[in-house]
């Protein structure tokens, strides 16, 4: 591993959700604190959230990094920040209601030492347990675009949309410097709108899936 300060980064994306963002990282602080100690850092990305709900530094708890957006970029491009600034040897993010808790941390590091490149969320597995409840609307549309994109890039994932995952920090670093579609929604219920958002999901996978059949996600070198 390299000389990392940090054993890992959790990295905590928000928009539009000041108070339940605030009480997430306060939250995370006391998690890793304990689970951690001094091995782990925290990073809130404030993705250009409306004036009001935009986190201020006092929002976030000492000791916490806050990186915040002049405009909304989409969750990819609040990860894309937060894994720029990360200084851990691995890196994890999940949403900003935290609706698996905490409690996968400890084995998605343990994965990632044994040496997992990325570790994928699943919230169709059996055994996983959400703290939020999904409208019948949310779960058909879920599955519907999941089915999409699988058959568009040729992926075997169940459930790509899942908010938790986990990186080695140099493959993280690689793979979100080449991010271009940023767009993706943030994964919350007061901030995604299938009439407004499934279009432009929808070109934008059709967008990555015409550059991968070209070949510019090929790995090089």
């Amino acid at each position: 591993m390299s000389n990392a300060p940090f054993t890992f980064s959790l990295i905590i994306p928000a928009y539009n959700q000041r108070a339940r963002s605030a009480r997430a990282a306060t939250t995370a602080r006391d998690f890793l604190r304990t689970r951690f100690g001094e091995a782990a850092e925290l990073i809130v990305v404030d993705d250009g959230s409306a004036a009001g709900q935009a986190l201020e530094p006092g929002d976030v708890p000492e000791g916490a990094i806050l990186i915040r957006h002049g405009q909304n970029l989409g969750k990819g491009g609040a990860v894309r920040s937060g894994v720029a600034r990360a200084s851990g040897g691995y890196i994890v993010f999940t949403d900003s209601d935290l609706p698996f808790s905490l409690e996968p941390l400890t084995t998605t590091l343990d994965w990632l030492r044994d040496g997992a490149d990325i570790v994928i969320g699943d919230r169709l597995h059996p055994e996983s347990v959400a703290a939020i409840e999904v409208t019948p609307v949310r779960q058909l549309s879920s599955v519907i675009y999941t089915w999409t994109v699988n058959r568009l890039l040729g992926l075997p994932y169940p459930d790509i949309q899942c908010g938790y995952k986990g990186y080695r920090a140099a493959v993280a670093k690689e793979l979100f410097a080449l991010l271009e579609v940023t767009s993706l929604v943030h994964d919350e219920d007061s901030s995604v709108r299938l009439s407004r958002h499934a279009p432009r999901m929808l070109a934008d996978v059709l967008r990555i899936a015409w550059r991968a059949r070209r070949g510019v996600y090929e790995r090089r070198g």
